[in-house]
């Protein structure tokens, strides 16, 4: 399983009810694919950057998750088919030290080895 954040945006005139019922519906997808849900921040009502459907406001939340890659597909699908997501957007968090890892797994080349010098001839 992999580490991801989903930051949403729902519709500014959603009641507190609702709001709640759309964060469980969210918990609920995710944990019934078998995933686990770390945490689901509610940063509360912003403005947007740019009206979006006609309104300048959103409620801003920011779900993070462990899961598979289809429980992110499934998430996303399910927020284009949903009245009350305006934007969604899905990230994959790398893992810690990866790229240490990665660079520190084969021989490094330097520019002096790649390109021959003039005393070396061509």
């Amino acid at each position: 399983m992999h580490r991801y954040e989903t930051l949403f945006i729902l519709h500014p005139d959603l009641p507190e009810a609702q709001v709640r019922e759309t964060l469980d519906r969210v918990r609920r997808l995710i944990e019934g694919m078998q995933g686990q849900v770390a945490d689901l921040h509610e940063w509360g009502m912003r403005e947007l950057a740019y009206p979006i459907e006609k309104q300048a406001r959103g409620i801003y939340v920011l779900a993070q998750y462990s899961a598979r890659p289809e429980v992110v597909k499934e998430l996303e699908r399910t927020m284009k088919l949903a009245d009350e997501f305006l934007r969604f957007v899905s990230v994959r968090i790398p893992e810690k030290g990866g790229a240490r890892r990665r660079a520190a797994s084969g021989p490094q080349r330097t520019v002096a080895e790649e390109a021959p010098t003039a005393e070396q001839g061509s």
